[in-house]
């Protein structure tokens, strides 16, 4: 099945909410480890930014999946899924970060080392309630950027969210820890 159509669409469609959340978009013309759009909150010297996967399915007709290579899930790594439905009006943007896939409950190992996702035709919006793009998870992305260092890598980033609803009372929270990468272990040896 050609997905080329509604990969398109969720592009254009997680662009424009991300930039509706003040975060900046560029398309790089080039596709390396997943990365179809790069998303900065300024644009100066030594500029900070993380890299956009954009994933577009249709479960009009059946449910579907995506697949992610492991390699392409680091700190700095956020996939945006647009789940299309027969309900022209309803925009079904989901975010996952590195967390996510590496601890989650959705996101499954494979032997071929690729992260799996099954979207239920029945159960995704429920699945995926505590996934939709809003302005919290704008508000991670922001960190995500603002954590990157300029040289090396990453910091490792993770966040929760907790969502309790009582008849008569809601909380809402999310939050977020960082923690330093390992240090390389690298010895030269000089002649």
């Amino acid at each position: 099945m050609d997905t080329t159509k509604i990969e398109y669409t969720a592009e254009d469609l997680i662009s424009h909410k991300l930039q509706r959340n003040d975060i900046l978009v560029a398309k790089p013309k080039f596709d390396r480890e997943g990365t179809d759009l790069l998303a900065f909150t300024q644009i100066n010297d030594g500029v900070k930014f993380c890299r956009i996967q954009c994933k577009g399915r249709s479960i009009i007709n059946n449910s579907s999946s995506v697949k992610i290579p492991q390699s392409y899930v680091t700190s700095g790594f956020v996939l945006f899924l647009f789940v299309e439905t027969s309900d022209s009006n309803q925009t079904n943007i989901y975010c996952f970060f590195e967390s996510d896939f590496k601890g989650g409950l959705q996101w499954k190992l494979n032997s071929q080392k690729e992260y799996y996702l099954y979207i239920s035709k029945s159960n995704f919006v429920y699945d995926f309630k505590n996934k939709v793009f809003n302005d919290s998870k704008a508000a991670l992305i922001k960190s995500v950027i603002n954590q990157a260092e300029i040289d090396g890598e990453f910091r490792m980033w993770s966040y929760g969210e907790l969502n309790i609803e009582f008849p008569q009372l809601k909380v809402s929270m999310s939050g977020g820890s960082e923690r330093q990468p390992e240090q390389n272990n690298l010895k030269t040896n000089s002649n």
